[in-house]
């Protein structure tokens, strides 16, 4: 498994200089270390988890999404959820899998699957332009409306709000 923390530092308690550096400037945050020591524990359990690379880790405000390299997604979510399951009730919250991609509108559709987007507008306003994503009436994206904005403007550091349209 490949992530923000070389393998040597996920099968020990004790940190090298370079993953340690991460953390102390904030790279790498304890929620990150917690996910790759869980994913890694289970991928000698599970083989197909052994080539899975994590690009980034994001922590909202009641959920955690797990961005993978394109195409690793599938494979820690497993066979009907099984994976992804598993690892959410080991870390203690809902968890999202999404595979990078550098198109906001990609990881937005990515990121609130299986709900369709209607449209994205774009905002201005005096403090910066606001992505405004318009879904269906009647639909609910699968985490609260806080925390995909945080995620979004964690990700590529715009403001998003999602609107029934």
């Amino acid at each position: 498994m490949k992530g923000p923390i070389c393998n040597v530092c996920l099968n020990s308690d004790i940190m090298c200089i370079s993953c340690k550096k991460k953390v102390e400037s904030g790279d790498v945050k304890d929620i990150d270390i917690t996910v790759l020591k869980t994913l890694n524990n289970i991928s000698k359990e599970f083989k197909p988890l052994a080539d899975v690379e994590i690009k980034k880790i994001v922590e909202g405000e009641k959920i955690l999404v797990i961005v993978t390299k394109q195409g690793d997604g599938p494979r820690i979510i497993g066979k009907k959820g099984v994976m992804v399951k598993k690892i959410s009730k080991l870390i203690g919250k809902p968890l999202r899998v999404v595979e990078d991609c550098s198109d906001v509108k990609e990881f937005i559709e990515k990121l609130i699957t299986p709900i369709p987007i209607v449209g994205i507008n774009v905002i201005y306003s005096p403090e910066g332009e606001i992505l405004k994503v318009l879904i269906p009436r009647g639909r609910k994206i699968p985490m609260s409306k806080s925390s995909f904005g945080e995620i979004v403007n964690i990700m590529f550091s715009k403001k998003a709000i999602v609107a029934n349209g």
